[in-house]
């Protein structure tokens, strides 16, 4: 299965969609809301944590984001973001140099903000049912706001409720919505 890029400089662009049920695209509808929100990333950098296929991350990095990381531990969908990041170093191969794709094995939980944090969006999607694992990496990040912007998403019927947020003190500035899936952001710069 593959998918594709929603626009910017990879438009069109098919990224490879590793097999199986371990992971799970953010639908096109929702990603085709958020970045219709966000045509130029050129400021930031882009962290896609539980980054699954990566589709956020490759498309936040083809709307300009100056670097984007992958984090991810599962075997076959780091097989798929590394083929895909060989795609476009041997397809952009300037840009990559300029803008790098990394991809780094590390559990979400595990990730701590960098230097650049500043200046970083965090796109975090775990697989919904992980609510413990939303609690452990979205909380310190909420409470410490070390990144420019906090991109959240669940579901609302397997994963937790949006009210959730507003509910423990973390109102967020925007929520983007596709059947009961979610984003929600969180900016603190």
């Amino acid at each position: 299965m593959t998918i594709k890029i929603l626009g910017g400089l990879a438009n069109g662009r098919s990224l490879f969609v590793p097999g199986g049920d371990q992971t799970r695209p953010t639908s096109v509808r929702l990603r085709r809301r958020i970045f219709d929100s966000y045509q130029d990333l050129s400021d930031f950098d882009f962290i896609d944590l539980c980054a699954g296929s990566g589709a956020v991350g490759f498309e936040a990095w083809s709307r300009g984001a100056k670097s984007v990381q992958f984090i991810e531990t599962h075997r076959l969908a780091r097989q798929a973001i590394q083929k895909n990041i060989a795609n476009f170093c041997d397809y952009f191969p300037e840009e990559t140099k300029e803008r790098p794709l990394e991809l780094l094995r590390s559990k979400a939980q595990q990730w701590r903000p960098g230097a650049q944090s500043e200046q970083s969006i965090v796109f975090f999607d775990p697989p919904y049912q992980e609510k413990a694992l939303y609690k452990q990496v979205v909380m310190p990040l909420l409470q410490d706001r070390t990144v420019a912007e906090l991109w959240l998403e669940s579901d609302r019927q397997k994963g937790l409720p949006k009210e959730y947020w507003s509910e423990n003190g973390h109102e967020p500035d925007k929520i983007f919505e596709q059947g009961t899936s979610y984003i929600a952001i969180f900016r603190f710069s």
